[in-house]
């Protein structure tokens, strides 16, 4: 069997890496997100699928509104 794609963990280094490596998307996208430097991971997905959510309809809300304007 192959191992395509798939690395070899030896002495936990590979863990590790992925480990850092999360946790430094975790930290950028505390920083990305407003008010996201103050909250746990867990609360932070969330937190930022809802400020996804708003963003879009602010995004929806803005397409309509140039519409309305436009001759």
């Amino acid at each position: 069997m192959r191992n395509a794609g798939r690395r070899v963990i030896r002495g936990g280094r590979e863990r590790h890496a992925v480990g850092l490596s999360v946790r430094r998307k975790v930290r950028e996208l505390q920083r990305l997100v407003p008010g996201g430097r103050q909250l746990p991971a867990a609360q932070l997905f969330l937190h930022t699928a809802d400020y996804i959510f708003h963003l879009s309809l602010k995004v929806q809300v803005l397409r309509a509104l140039s519409k309305f304007y436009m001759p």
